[in-house]
């Protein structure tokens, strides 16, 4: 089988034309997420086509992130990312642009197919994934099955269960969530509002690779926020496991760059608080962050 996998990312759109579980080939262009779903879109077509001229492809998969509807293959939130998303019809583009079908998955959830097929959740039927990255991504596999919900939004907006305080969620409109509290795009506002007083104020735009190098360098406030982000995680991934009872966890995303020192405390973290009277949970990292998704897609579509 033959696919074509488009990620839909914050920062890039990835594209990926796969063969029996093989990335043949990929292409990354810039998103223009502010300039809406055509824009971005548009960027991948002309790759895509040529990819259809030299292969006979089966079909399309794109992975949105925020809840999709994979049954009415239709976007159902506005959540700040590709705000005309939800009124553009993803089977019609498929189906006009290039004679093909198209599935249409949530981002997280298409990853954690992936990493269960291809990657450290092979061969585990019951396991939940924790993306790090822009924001806070989520997914849960039961019985070797994504898992969904009534209205598609099962585990996967497990980032967004409110933790306390009144920072405002750049994404699902609430308040005091998890990801206003832990995530790169909250991580300048939880820097102006530290009354640590700390060199790392006067950056204008930091990440954890930046707020890495400052801990090293023994900065107090740097060394906070490293502490807060890792206490909200751990919350995070104890909601999913007593909410899905899994056995693996998996930790996924760009902040993974860290180091063995963010997994570890991470799994330390967990492995302290989760009240799991039948055994220890098992830990893992993403095999391939950057491909999980396409490859997800791939497998989603047989």
């Amino acid at each position: 089988m033959t696919t074509v996998s488009v990620d839909l990312g914050g920062t890039n759109v990835k594209s990926a034309l796969i063969k029996d579980g093989v990335i043949v080939e990929s292409f990354s262009a810039p998103s223009r997420s502010d300039a809406g779903i055509r824009e971005t879109l548009s960027a991948v077509e002309h790759v895509i086509m040529d990819w259809k001229n030299k292969s006979d492809i089966d079909g399309i998969g794109v992975a949105f992130p925020g809840i999709v509807d994979p049954a009415k293959k239709k976007v159902v939130s506005r959540e700040g990312k590709f705000e005309d998303a939800w009124l553009f019809d993803f089977e019609g583009w498929a189906r006009e642009r290039f004679d093909l079908p198209l599935i249409l998955e949530n981002d997280a959830l298409a990853a954690a197919a992936g990493e269960h097929a291809f990657g450290a959740a092979k061969g585990c039927g019951d396991f939940v994934l924790l993306i790090l990255g822009t924001g806070i991504g989520a997914s849960a596999f039961m019985d070797g099955k994504p898992v969904r919900g009534k209205h598609n939004q099962a585990g996967i907006t497990m980032g967004h269960v409110p933790r306390g305080g009144d920072r405002p969620c750049a994404c699902c409109g609430g308040v005091g969530c998890s990801e206003s509290r832990a995530s790169t795009w909250a991580l300048g506002y939880m820097i102006a509002e530290s009354p640590i007083d700390s060199p790392l104020k006067n950056e204008t735009t930091p990440d954890f690779k930046l707020l890495k190098r400052y801990c090293e360098e023994g900065d107090a406030l740097a060394v906070s926020l490293f502490e807060e982000c890792v206490s909200v995680w751990v919350d995070v991934i104890l909601s999913l496991v007593y909410a899905y009872d899994p056995e693996l966890v998996v930790l996924s995303g760009g902040v993974l760059k860290w180091g063995n020192e963010l997994f570890d405390r991470i799994k330390k973290g967990v492995l302290e608080k989760a009240w799991t009277e039948w055994g220890a949970l098992r830990f893992a990292a993403a095999s391939d962050p950057d491909a999980s998704v396409v490859l997800g897609l791939h497998e989603l579509a047989k």
